[in-house]
């Protein structure tokens, strides 16, 4: 088979199975409402024009918190699009997750060397299962808020794919495709400031295109990226510098600059139920004996195997994803597992395929040895030695694919299990919005008091918002403020089972 249709072929297989396995570990996701910080950026698009919404997301002294304008430019068209259709833009949040999972896929596949057709099938696959059902960073898929993980993890993902294929070009090709990837690593900044991490990320992918093609290291085209990177840096850091969350010390240099990374780790490596928001004490124990197996493993295959080369490329890669989660000065939010994930899924489709030219050189060698024992005698002896080496390949196949199996139904029921955990806890915010557009249709309302709601203050302010085009004014108080706040026409809100009630309206 060609190298394009071999490349068609694997393309095809991994959007697929992408797709398949997405649609059933999601398969509740559309049905779900907003959550949290989603009424807070619909408020920001609603009822502006695309000029204003494109000046105000590109208008770096306007920002006090992440410079993110792509974000902006998505959600305003979503809006337009869809309105309060939360089903749809879960619908988009899917879509760039199967095109995620796709790609890291075709990647792995065309990352791996080898004479066999099968090992670079089996790599891609076990890579788009891995990025796909993978239940740490079930949040950036679950969450319309983070899209920007989806969307800015695409940009990097067609950032290396483009790098790759000028790797491996003449001509006139490589510089484009070089200005291909400069333009996809510009975008995946503009998306998020985590993107950051594509210019190593691009350095350790021209480090395995060197090695495989057995040349030097190009350093001339890597000063577009660098320029790029620069460039956005200097717009981000001036937005830093305002940013809330810097000023009251939510990021750190202490010892959670070690501990979130290995935290994080963790969760990957053990994603087990009710553990997804990284609070449980263990998690950075296990992901430092996850780095510490890792590091025995590299040590081991330098030494006496191959393959040694890219697990170091892999190694590094990881920590240069897992890196934005340092700072935190709380847990990681899981959503920002996302691109170590993808990471972690192509080293497994990568070391599956060299798995794969392992079962069927030693096949093979167990052949040769066969029909030199047998001698003369080769022809008649030829169908059984045949027979038991596909015998053989198909109970290793077999173990193979009952052990995937397995892997698929514990990660199926886990995505879904914390999907609906993630639902159930954003459901007093879509039944507040249900319930003041309601309200807020009956009559006349000057001020809602929402009393000690299950949700942020700045979240029910825009949830109301959002629901009432009168704009009442909305406070969040306690019980004990009720009195000094009531005015004419006020809504007193309450919550009981995470459902609002109207304890007190008053008229004039």
């Amino acid at each position: 088979m060609s190298h394009a249709r071999c490349y068609a072929f694997l393309t095809i297989a991994t959007a697929i199975i992408a797709l398949v396995t997405v649609t059933v570990a999601y398969q509740a996701l559309p049905g779900r409402a907003f959550a949290a910080d989603d009424f807070q950026w619909l408020l920001n698009v609603q009822d502006r024009p695309l000029s204003a919404v494109a000046v105000r997301a590109f208008d770096v002294r306007a920002e006090s918190h992440f410079f993110r304008p792509l974000v902006w430019l998505l959600l305003w068209s979503e809006w337009r699009l869809f309105g309060f259709d939360a089903s749809a833009f879960h619908s988009v949040s899917l879509a760039l997750h199967v095109l995620n999972t796709a790609l890291i896929g075709w990647l792995t596949s065309r990352t791996i060397w080898t004479q066999s057709f099968l090992a670079p099938i089996i790599g891609g696959t076990v890579a788009a299962l891995v990025a796909a059902l993978h239940p740490a960073p079930f949040e950036a898929v679950v969450w319309v808020s983070a899209q920007s993980e989806l969307l800015a993890a695409l940009f990097l993902l067609l950032t290396l794919h483009f790098w790759w294929s000028a790797c491996f070009s003449r001509g006139l090709w490589r510089p484009i495709w070089h200005v291909a990837a400069a333009a996809t690593l510009a975008l995946a900044l503009l998306t998020k400031e985590s993107a950051v991490v594509g210019l190593p990320l691009i350095m350790l992918i021209e480090w395995e295109a060197s090695r495989v093609a057995q040349r030097r290291i190009a350093l001339m085209p890597l000063v577009l990226p660098v320029l790029v990177t620069a460039a956005y840096l200097a717009f981000a850091l001036d937005v830093a510098s305002r940013n809330t969350l810097v000023r009251e010390s939510g990021y750190g240099f202490g010892a959670q600059v070690a501990l979130n990374p290995l935290r994080s780790l963790g969760l990957i490596a053990a994603p087990l139920p009710g553990v997804e928001y990284g609070r449980e004490a263990w998690l950075p124990l296990v992901g430092a004996g996850v780095a510490l197996a890792g590091k025995i493993a590299l040590v081991i295959v330098w030494r006496y195997g191959k393959g040694a080369a890219s697990l170091l490329t892999g190694m590094l890669a990881l920590i240069v994803t897992l890196a934005p989660t340092a700072p935190f000065d709380s847990a990681p939010d899981s959503r920002y597992l996302y691109l170590p994930v993808m990471v972690i899924a192509l080293m497994a489709g990568r070391w599956s395929s060299i798995f794969t030219d392992w079962v069927m050189s030693v096949e093979s060698h167990s052949h040769r040895r066969l029909a030199t024992v047998v001698g003369g005698d080769n022809e008649r002896s030829e169908p059984g030695t045949r027979a038991c080496l596909r015998v053989r390949r198909l109970m290793v196949g077999v173990c193979a694919l009952s052990v995937a199996l397995v892997l698929g139904v514990l990660a199926v029921n886990e995505v879904r299990g914390r999907e609906a955990r993630f639902a159930a806890g954003a459901r007093p915010g879509e039944e507040l919005r249900l319930f003041a557009a309601a309200e807020c249709a009956t009559g006349r309302l000057d001020r809602i008091l929402v009393v000690e709601p299950p949700i942020a203050a700045p979240h029910v302010e825009a949830i109301i918002r959002l629901s009432c085009s009168s704009n009442p004014q909305t406070l969040v108080i306690g019980s004990g403020d009720i009195e000094r706040e009531l005015r004419p026409h006020t809504l007193v809100v309450v919550f009981k089972g995470g459902f609002p009630h109207a304890l007190i309206r008053t008229s004039l």
